[in-house]
Parts: C-alpha cells; sequence; structure tokens
C-alpha cells in the first residue's frame, strides 16, 4: 500500500491493517495457497472489499441441473480463464467474507452494456435494462473479471509464456535477463497486461469449430462466423489507455513508477525495479468511463406481421345465436323438470 501512496490513491494506515488481519483469517480459514487485497468497490449504501484468492486444492464443482437448458456459451473452468481466481467480498474487514460464485460469459456480455451503480448487497435485485441475468453478486462477479483481465499489469519481461501457454516468471539468474531499471518504467512499453483479454463472447478463449476439408483435402473450411482473434497474456499496454507517472524517488536509490487507468478510472499499477516488485490496486465504483451521456439502448423492434397473415371468417348472426339459444333451452329444460 505504500507504494500507491506515491499516487495519491490509498487507504489509511488502521484500515490497511484492519484488512491485512482479515486476509489473514480469510486465509486460514478457507485454507488458501494465497489471497491479495484487490480492492475497494464502491457502493451506493456500502462498499465491498475484495480479495483475490487461490485455493490450495482444486475445489469440486457442482455438477450442472439436467432439468436446467444449456447455456448459450460455455463457461471457462475454474482455474482458467476469468475463472482463474476466487474472489471474496465483505461490507466490513470485520464481517464474514463471501464467496463470489464463478463469472459466466453471459454475465460478463450483459455488464458490458449496462451501467448500474452497486449497492453494497450481494443479494439484491439488478434492476436495468436490458435486463441482467443474475443477483448483484453475478453482476459484481462480471466486473470484477472485465477489471482484472483489463487493468492487472506488470513490468515487460518480468515473465513469458512456456511451451504450454502458462505464464512463468523469469528465473533472475537466466543468461541473458535484465530487469528493467527504474528510468524506463516512466515509459508505457514497458508495461503489459499479465492476464488474456476477453473477447467479444464474454470468454478468454474462442471455442473450437468444426472444420470441413476441401474437395482437394488441402485447406479446411471452418463453420460458422469469422471468430474474433484471442489476446494472448503479457501483451503490451495501449498508451492511450494509460497515464503513466514516474519514476519518483522514495529515496536509498529507490523510485516508484505509476501506471492509471483511464479506461477504469480507479485502477493503478505501481512498479518499484531496485527490489523487483510491482502490485495493482482498484478502489472506484467498478465502472469504466463514459466519454459522453450514458444512452441505454432502445427496445426491441416490435414485431412485424407475418407475411402470410391468413385472417379469420366472422361467423355469421345467425349461426352464433344458434349456440346460444341451444344453452337457454337446455336451462329451460332442466328447470322444467326440477318443477
Amino acid at each position: 500500500m505504500v507504494l500507491f501512496e506515491w499516487a495519491g490513491v490509498g487507504l489509511s494506515r488502521e484500515e490497511a491493517f484492519r484488512i491485512y488481519t482479515s486476509l489473514c483469517k480469510l486465509q486460514l480459514s478457507k485454507k488458501l495457497a494465497t489471497v491479495r487485497f484487490f480492492g475497494k468497490i464502491l457502493g451506493t449504501t456500502k462498499d465491498y472489499y475484495v480479495a483475490e484468492a487461490k485455493y490450495v486444492d482444486a475445489l469440486e464443482q457442482p455438477e450442472p441441473d439436467p432439468d436446467a437448458p444449456p447455456p448459450a456459451m460455455p463457461p471457462e473452468e475454474y482455474g482458467t480463464g476469468c475463472n482463474s481466481c476466487s474472489y471474496f467480498v465483505t461490507n466490513d474487514p470485520a464481517a464474514p467474507w463471501v464467496e463470489l460464485p464463478n463469472v459466466t460469459p453471459e454475465a460478463i456480455v450483459a455488464a458490458s452494456i449496462v451501467r448500474k451503480f452497486f449497492t453494497g448487497d450481494v443479494d439484491a435485485d439488478v434492476r436495468c435494462y436490458p435486463p441482467f441475468p443474475g443477483k448483484e453478486k453475478d453482476y459484481l462477479r462480471a466486473q470484477i473479471a472485465r477489471l482484472v483481465h483489463g487493468t492487472t499489469l506488470c513490468p515487460s519481461g518480468k515473465y513469458r509464456l512456456s511451451e504450454e501457454g502458462e505464464i512463468e516468471e523469469v528465473p533472475k539468474d537466466e543468461e541473458g535477463y535484465v530487469p528493467l531499471s527504474n528510468g524506463p518504467m516512466g515509459e508505457s512499453t514497458s508495461w503489459c497486461h499479465f492476464y488474456k483479454g476477453i473477447l467479444g463472447i464474454g470468454r478468454t478463449t474462442n471455442l473450437p469449430v468444426d472444420e470441413d476439408e476441401d474437395e482437394d483435402g488441402e485447406k479446411p473450411k471452418s463453420k460458422g462466423p469469422e471468430l474474433e482473434p484471442e489476446k494472448p497474456a503479457l501483451l503490451p499496454i495501449d498508451g492511450t489507455d494509460w497515464s503513466v507517472l514516474g519514476p519518483r524517488h522514495v529515496g536509498g536509490g529507490a523510485a516508484v513508477s505509476i501506471s492509471r487507468s483511464l479506461v477504469w478510472p480507479g485502477a493503478f499499477a505501481a512498479a518499484e525495479m531496485k527490489d523487483d516488485k510491482f502490485a495493482n490496486l482498484y478502489i472506484g465504483w467498478g465502472q469504466p468511463a463514459s466519454c459522453g451521456n450514458f444512452m441505454p439502448p432502445p427496445p426491441p423492434p416490435i414485431m412485424a406481421d407475418d407475411d402470410e397473415l391468413m385472417e379469420a371468417e366472422d361467423v355469421p348472426l345467425e349461426v352464433e345465436n344458434q349456440a346460444f339459444k341451444a344453452v337457454a333451452e337446455r336451462a329451460l329444460a332442466e328447470g322444467g323438470d326440477e318443477s
């Protein structure tokens, strides 16, 4: 938290200590391998303290309801993509932590087209248009996924992708590895995204597609629309989306560099290269920046009449009266029998 004080953002020393002790208790009670303070998301009634964690052992995911219809877009499994980590929230560091559910592509897509402030109640309804598929805990988890994959930064060259595509730290004693100094960290080219980017379908990866071979058997043709290119991890940041400050010397040859997101106000990344450490923090309303007035999408168009519409013929009055006459005569007959 000390790194972010040089950017003018952070929490009080007392609040930071309360969060630290609460996270230690959370790690022991849930048997977590790692846990870190992700940030603070402000609400209209209460605020959310958010913790990012990973379990020691993989969790057993509940089996889907066999009677429920299959999702339009399958979610990513726990430990991969947007569900790489588990997230816990609480309104007070002294209160119990609540684990948020895994995020679904449907929730991410829906969250990207609405703007709704949080209330601080995970079980509250999300009243918005278009309707959101879930409660506030699902909306909060979707916004956290968008924040994590859009604002988590690391110094360039500190990590690399393995042959399996996993992120691994470059060993400091590896031949040819030269960590960045404090000077270059003041440039946007020295920062990169830690996670993969989220695609328009609400996932970090595309689904496998069925391919048909040509008659010649040379080039396969994929079925369906063209897929959006995936955004790999460790991708350099866009200089127009970030404001880089520093390096600011803090004494003893150390200097702090700060990257501030212009797309997600409240997202910061800090790096101090003398000790080769960096951190990320978010304190905000959980909403991206808006260039103008928010305009909700219009309602869907009114359904038009069918081209082959067949109008029913009107029943003649004589035929219609026959039915009423038969009912009346039957009622009179039954009344006469009773007398």
